[in-house]
């Protein structure tokens, strides 16, 4: 263990930066030909459906390109100081990073925080999870042979424990972690030196708002297409990935005057394609283990036993959850405000006013994305300045993330952002050279 962050050390500011560019651009360039392969094997190993995979995989490729884009920032800065001299403003690599990476993204998450390490000059310790070493294996041999030393990222399979004497060390630079609040708020007590950047999850919220989807003034034809259009979207971030993402919808707001949404959500719940992640059609596929399915079993049970009504899905078929929408708990429910379910289960919660929508969104121990459906300006204000997030997403679902863009949460969600430009700062530390007048 103490051997890896030794190496990582020794090779600190390992090429120029515009070498380190080309790197990326070279791994870009093998990982998109080798496209379908590595899309097959996340599949395999973690059971997200092939399009999904496929869809990962190009996300990975434009990131490792929009990462290397960055270069100019890494340029010195020289700053004229008039009677006080003459400066050269540095940004210079950090240190080792340690990457802890689950298994639901397990290509793009691990280049949310490789790619920019390696651009600032930091080598990475990478532990992924278990569950999708083969992925890991996969992308790290594309790195070699684009021409990437075995020491710039090294694959780190190693016990819980051995992860927190790596989190103490002083000469880590960065502790980068993405996973569950319990295991990453302790790994944030062991770091002594290094940044802590966590991702720790979220309970996604979209409110569909009386006049979302430009229904106010349309035909009552039109009103239903865009309602169903809307019900659709709703229903793909709920579901999606088996809702084994951070930013899944698990709470829908509809407006308790309009019945309309209720069947309309049900009716896309129900026709959500689900089953074989190897078919081309298929949005909802497995969960990622049978502990997985207890956990949610039990979940659903104790819905149940609360008061909670299922109006579509609750059932499995396998390891696959039939898309799950539920209605009848109060939104203070411990599992509608306090849990991130990890599953395709989302909770129907009627409102009668924007102004309640929004302190039911914000009552909840996470921050990480919501969504509103609207055409008011006034709503859409009032939401930007009230929710505690990082992300609101207008007309469209809080599972809806672009790479370019900081992403991160706030109060229990994590701290730090990662993105092709925001996360760079994150490997950098400032030095200056500074030539004081006389």
């Amino acid at each position: 263990m103490s051997d890896r962050l030794a190496v990582a050390a020794a090779h600190v500011d390992f090429l120029p930066a515009g070498e380190r560019a080309g790197l990326l651009t070279r791994w870009a360039e093998r990982l998109h030909r080798d496209h379908e392969s590595l899309a097959r094997i996340i599949t395999g190993a973690t059971g997200k459906p092939l399009r999904l995979a496929r869809h990962e995989v190009e996300r990975s490729v434009a990131l490792l390109h929009a990462t290397a884009a960055e270069l100019p920032r890494l340029a010195p800065r020289p700053l004229e100081l008039g009677e006080g001299g003459s400066a050269e403003w540095h940004r210079l690599p950090c240190g080792p990073v340690l990457a802890i990476t689950p298994f639901n993204f397990p290509l793009s998450l691990a280049l949310h925080k490789i790619a920019p390490a390696l651009l600032a000059g930091c080598p990475v310790i990478w532990k992924p999870s278990p569950k999708a070493a083969g992925v890991a294996e996969a992308a790290l041999a594309h790195l070699h042979h684009a021409g990437g030393e075995a020491a710039l990222v090294q694959l780190a399979l190693i016990s819980d424990a051995e992860v927190a004497t790596m989190a103490a060390d002083e000469r880590l630079g960065v502790l980068s972690f993405t996973g569950s609040a319990t295991v990453g708020r302790a790994l944030q007590q062991h770091a002594r030196q290094a940044r802590v950047v966590l991702e720790l999850g979220g309970n996604a919220a979209v409110i569909i708002h009386q006049a979302g989807a430009a229904l106010d003034h349309a035909t009552s034809e039109r009103q239903e297409v865009a309602r169903q259009e809307v019900a659709q979207r709703v229903a793909w971030g709920a579901c999606a990935n088996a809702g084994q993402i951070c930013i899944s919808v698990q709470r829908i707001l509809i407006p308790a005057a309009d019945p309309h949404w209720r069947s309309a959500l049900i009716a896309a719940f129900a026709a959500m394609p689900t089953g074989d992640p190897w078919a081309e059609t298929t949005v909802c596929g497995p969960l990622i283990d049978d502990a997985a399915v207890a956990r949610v079993t039990a979940e659903l049970a104790g819905v149940v036993a609360r008061g909670g009504r299922i109006l579509t899905g609750g059932t499995f078929t396998g390891r696959t959850l039939a898309p799950t929408l539920i209605d009848g708990l109060p939104a203070a429910d411990p599992a509608v405000r306090n849990r991130e379910v990890f599953a395709p289960i989302a909770y129907l919660l009627p409102y009668t006013t924007i102004d309640q929508a929004l302190t039911l969104v914000d009552d909840t121990p996470f921050g990480l994305n919501a969504g509103l459906f609207t055409t008011d300006e006034a709503v859409i204000n009032a939401a930007f300045a009230r929710l505690h997030v990082g992300t609101l997403v207008i007309n469209d679902v809080p599972t809806k993330r672009d790479d370019r863009l900081p992403y991160g949460g706030v109060k229990g969600s994590g701290q730090g952002r990662e993105g092709a430009f925001a996360a760079l700062d994150t490997f950098l530390v400032d030095k200056v050279l500074w030539r004081p007048g006389t």
